[in-house]
């Protein structure tokens, strides 16, 4: 039982709470005073609690570690199956998880819709990260001097008649992105093939990965683009809340 009331003096703080005194914890817990300064004395011992102010107490630099243990074992597949899936039943088309890896992207996931469709991102596949919209809404987010360097690495090459070569024209498109907050792509790398995606950041604000919808130009252009892009934003929101 003893665990049990430390815990759930741990318990009680929150983003709205980030400091309490021993007296406001007890009418929390409906519990005496002196039983809670007790589990008190233990957690500042052990660097759980800090007192940041006199008798006032908030959460230790021991959690700091705690998080970051976490997040390193955190296995971004895993925390996104649950989401894409969603994703996937509520578009009925295909969706992508997309990481960046140096001048390219790497599928690392894809749930599949179970209609037919030919698109390059499949799991484990290697793919163009200035082409579909998986790609660029990774892309937009990496920074102006990174698309100037992939375009000047000669690695940029037509896929389609729609795959955008000109640097200006890529930049000016890229910033349109990060207005908008969501990438659009049509017959880019794949022929006949209508994707939105929007970038994943961890609480960290960094760019981790994307997350898009796949599907041929005569299914996705019979759906409706909002709808599109707010389950794609319901699902990237669930994946962030778990990084």
């Amino acid at each position: 039982m003893s665990a049990e009331k430390t815990l759930e003096i741990l318990e009680q703080f929150d983003f709205e709470s980030r400091t309490l005194s021993v007296p406001e914890l007890a009418a929390k817990l409906q519990q005496p005073q002196s039983s809670v300064y007790r589990h008190m004395r233990v957690l500042k011992e052990k660097g759980y609690i800090v007192e940041s102010s006199p008798g006032l107490y908030s959460l230790g630099y021991v959690f700091l570690k705690l998080a970051k243990i976490v997040k390193m074992d955190i296995d971004l597949p895993v925390v996104s199956q649950v989401a894409m899936r969603e994703l996937t039943r509520s578009i009925g088309e295909s969706s992508i998880l997309l990481v960046p890896s140096n001048l390219q992207a790497v599928c690392l996931a894809a749930v599949p819709s179970g209609h037919p469709i030919k698109v390059s991102s499949e799991q484990g596949n290697i793919v163009p990260i200035y082409g579909g919209a998986s790609s660029k809404a990774l892309l937009a987010f990496m920074g102006d001097q990174i698309v100037k360097d992939l375009y000047l690495s000669g690695v940029v090459k037509k896929h389609t008649n729609q795959t955008i070569l000109d640097l200006d024209v890529m930049l000016d498109h890229l910033e349109e992105i990060r207005q908008k907050g969501y990438s659009y792509s049509e017959s880019e790398i794949d022929d006949g093939v209508i994707s939105y995606g929007m970038p994943i950041f961890d609480s960290d604000k960094k760019l981790v990965a994307s997350l898009s919808v796949a599907g041929p130009k005569e299914r996705m252009e019979r759906k409706e683009k909002n709808d599109i892009v707010q389950a794609i934003k319901t699902a990237v929101e669930k994946i962030e809340n778990q990084l």
